[in-house]
């Protein structure tokens, strides 16, 4: 359900952004976050954009993976490798589909944005990196309490990584929950196709 929900809202949106729609509210919304810039809040909406990166993903996720295989969870660690690997795939083909530019609204604060702009790769890739890394690593943990925390701060990563795109000026705020919405809804599908494997192992 929650995929489905996230899919219809991506699609929409979607069609929004390619019929302008979104372009008013996108701009509005980037000039008044430029207004607010501190030097502090900067620095930390960098280390967030860096954070969702590759540069800090790829290595996290084989790290993740190779954890997962050492504790002889092989099954668990092919799953987040394809579930990985395909939302990387699938954030490129929907960049290729719409082809929106790089906004030019406010300045740019960091540089090496390139390719297409919609959706946010950043942001579609945090809850399929973290998130369902934290699924799948806390799953073993005892408390279902402490399970629930690591989630909430996977999911406020996340977010924090979709605003700082935005703040620093290299994605329009519907890019940024174009990939959230494209991003939740793929997780949502890998874990269903991970209920059906565990379901298959028992």
């Amino acid at each position: 359900m929650l995929a489905f929900v996230c899919l219809i809202l991506f699609f929409g949106l979607t069609a929004a952004v390619l019929a302008g729609v979104a372009d008013t509210w996108d701009r509005t919304l980037m000039l008044d976050l430029a207004a607010g810039r501190e030097p502090w809040l900067t620095w930390g909406m960098k280390l967030l954009s860096v954070a969702g990166s590759g540069l800090i993903e790829i290595p996290l996720a084989l790290l993740l993976i190779l954890g997962l295989v050492l504790r002889k969870r092989k099954a668990e660690a092919w799953w987040y490798a394809a579930a990985a690997l395909s939302g990387w795939a699938l954030s490129g083909l929907a960049k290729l589909a719409v082809q929106r530019p790089r906004p030019h609204v406010i300045p740019r604060l960091m540089h090496g944005a390139g390719w297409f702009s919609y959706p946010s790769g950043h942001s579609m890739l945090a809850p399929i990196i973290f998130g369902l890394g934290i699924i799948v690593w806390a799953a073993p943990w005892p408390s279902p309490a402490l399970r629930r925390a690591a989630l909430v701060l996977a999911a406020l990563f996340a977010l924090g990584i979709g605003f700082s795109r935005v703040y620093l000026g290299v994605h329009y705020p519907s890019d940024v929950v174009g990939g959230l919405l494209l991003g939740i809804a793929w997780s949502a599908l890998a874990l269903l196709w991970w209920e059906r494997i565990r379901e298959a192992t028992r």
